[in-house]
């Protein structure tokens, strides 16, 4: 028994086998292999999910141009965190009765706004429940380690709350597959593809996301390639009575599976024609189109996909971090990278049928911090893009920009969210698909809120 082991770990060893990690550890499920041939229903469906890790600041990504002096008033002051009105890319939201302006940096942005395929959804974070100022002065319920990336982006991936006694092992994503597997028909590919590691929002309590890689190294076409590679495979079902071992061949055969399943698809499709930028985000996002353009192959109905962009933590030169158009920075990689994608779907006739959003942290203060950046804040202002998306309008309240206003439980600018993350999850899940009967199933906080549907999408 002693060599048996020791022969399988060299043979393993020495197969070549360099799928990541990540992969690796993608899949615990055996989901087998596609049959290529299922048929495709028009009823398509995908959410796409963009993490700015380190928290985005909303305030200078939204800004007001008729309320400009309350903006400048505290922004332009001390650091000088302020940018020039002259600068700001107009929108004008019907519901909001105002002009506001964008980052410069969100050329492409704007230019969705302004044709109806963006919305704002405004001043959203994590909640337990409905909370007002004085509220959270006297001590009612709120989530737990406010303002700390680790537990924020835990809460936003999982809409969870250790105070209000819910223990974090799944994602909102990761339970909404749970939820709609019937939904993918006969498909056994995988619901949730992520290029962005194994993360909390992607993990449900039986759905696991693939993760992307290239495949096997060391293996081709040959008979004696093929014949490793069947070897490989047959020893990856031994010792199944071993519950450790059993699981480990499972997350590599499953890896195995779904990944060679994947890159023949994609090394039988026509290549895209949109550009996309040569970016971080830009080449995750080329990724998720190139797999949404195999929908066909891989006879999936619904799709959730999670890609992340990092470097948001602006505690000093935001300027230089969020950029601008002369210099470029992280919202013009957002902003190219999500225009580029909506082009794709165009590109693949699928518009209507993909949403896009995005989520953070986090806010920032609205007060400066020294050596022009900003803190770690609350609610913040996120984007969704998608033909479905009933767009060129804000969602939600915007905040006072006041230090100490109604919205500011602090003299700092922390806006106390006004909607709850598990809203805005909610109203992107319904639309995907999820059953009012499961709403609650996968946002145990929702009813606690006045509404699942904050009427952003058609």
């Amino acid at each position: 028994m002693k060599q048996m082991k020791q022969s399988r770990r060299d043979f393993i060893r020495n197969s070549g086998c360099a799928l990541g990690a990540a992969a690796l550890v993608s899949s615990l499920d055996r989901f087998g292999l596609v049959n290529a041939m299922t048929p495709q229903s028009a009823d398509y469906k995908a959410l796409v999910c963009i993490f700015l890790y380190g928290g985005n600041d909303g305030n200078n990504t939204v800004i007001p141009y008729d309320g400009y002096a309350a903006y400048n008033a505290v922004r332009g002051t001390t650091a000088a965190l302020n940018i020039p009105k002259a600068d700001l890319l107009q929108i004008s939201p019907p519901s909001a009765g105002a002009t506001f302006g964008l980052h410069p940096s969100l050329d492409e942005l704007q230019t969705l706004f302004t044709q109806g395929k963006l919305a704002v959804m405004c001043n959203v974070g994590t909640l337990t429940q409905p909370l007002t100022k004085t509220q959270y002065q006297s001590g009612a319920g709120r989530p737990e380690s406010l303002f700390s990336h680790s537990d924020q982006q835990e809460q936003w991936q999982s809409s969870l709350s250790a105070d209000a006694g819910q223990t974090t092992f799944t994602g909102w994503g990761g339970r909404l597959a749970d939820n709609t597997t019937s939904l993918n028909g006969s498909s056994t590919f995988p619901m949730i593809v992520s290029t962005a590691g194994i993360t909390l929002f992607t993990t449900g309590v039986n759905a696991r996301p693939l993760v992307p890689s290239n495949g096997l190294a060391g293996f081709n076409n040959s008979a004696a390639s093929t014949a490793r590679y069947n070897a490989l495979r047959q020893i990856l079902t031994l010792n199944a009575n071993e519950t450790l071992v059993h699981s480990a061949g499972d997350i590599m055969a499953s890896a195995i599976d779904n990944t060679n399943t994947l890159n023949q698809a994609l090394s039988g499709s026509a290549a895209l024609k949109t550009v996309f930028p040569t970016t971080s985000l830009g080449n995750q996002m080329k990724q998720i189109a190139q797999t949404i353009g195999v929908r066909n192959t891989l006879g999936v109905k619904r799709q959730i996909f999670f890609a992340s962009l990092g470097g948001f933590d602006t505690h000093s030169n935001q300027f230089g971090s969020q950029g601008s158009p002369a210099v470029g920075g992280l919202l013009q990689q957002v902003s190219q990278a999500m225009k580029a994608f909506y082009d794709a779907t165009v590109e693949l006739g699928v518009a209507q049928q993909v949403t896009t959003f995005t989520l953070s942290d986090f806010g920032r203060t609205f007060q400066p911090a020294s050596g022009g950046g900003s803190d770690h804040a609350w609610g913040n202002h996120h984007f969704i893009m998608g033909g479905a998306v009933r767009g060129g309008d804000f969602y939600g309240h915007f905040p006072t920009l006041a230090l100490g206003g109604p919205d500011d439980p602090s003299d700092e600018g922390r806006w106390i969210p006004t909607t709850s993350v598990d809203q805005y999850g909610a109203t992107l899940a319904q639309w995907y698909g999820l059953s009012s009967a499961s709403i609650s199933t996968v946002f145990p906080n929702i009813g606690r809120f006045s509404t699942s549907d904050l009427g952003f999408l058609m």
